[in-house]
């Protein structure tokens, strides 16, 4: 007889093992696209909350759009955003002269029309915002 003639019996046949290796492959996946996801909307919402406009530009714009016709309107929303743009020294002066002269225009149903003084020191501030911002 030749070897391999001889029957082997203390040999078992080969078992199945079962293979999740594409389930745990599947669910890596899936995990690491959540991840990227949550991290890329945290990265959106960081870069829309930098993106928010300033409140100082609106209120230089509503500012400059001053019509000087009214003005009873005008001394009340230079006053109004005025002091919310006065932040330095030189701008808090300037605001500080011209609201004593805003006084006259306000709080009465009739006013007259605003003298060219007081139009300067609108403009005159007015332009200080703009460089500033």
């Amino acid at each position: 007889m030749s070897p391999s003639d001889i029957p082997i019996h203390d040999i078992k046949p080969l078992m199945p093992i079962p293979d999740i290796s594409l389930y745990i492959f599947s669910a890596l996946v899936a995990a690491g696209l959540l991840a990227a996801a949550v991290v890329a909307m945290f990265l959106w919402r960081l870069w829309r909350r930098g993106r928010k406009a300033d409140p100082r530009i609106a209120w230089l714009r509503k500012l400059d759009s001053i019509d000087f016709s009214d003005a009873k309107r005008s001394a009340y929303i230079m006053t109004r955003y005025g002091r919310l743009l006065a932040e330095d020294k030189r701008r808090r002066e300037i605001l500080s002269q011209l609201l004593p002269r805003l006084e006259c225009y306000k709080y009465k149903k009739e006013v007259p029309p605003l003298d060219e003084e007081t139009k300067r020191f609108m403009k005159l501030f007015i332009e200080m915002c703009k460089d500033a911002l």
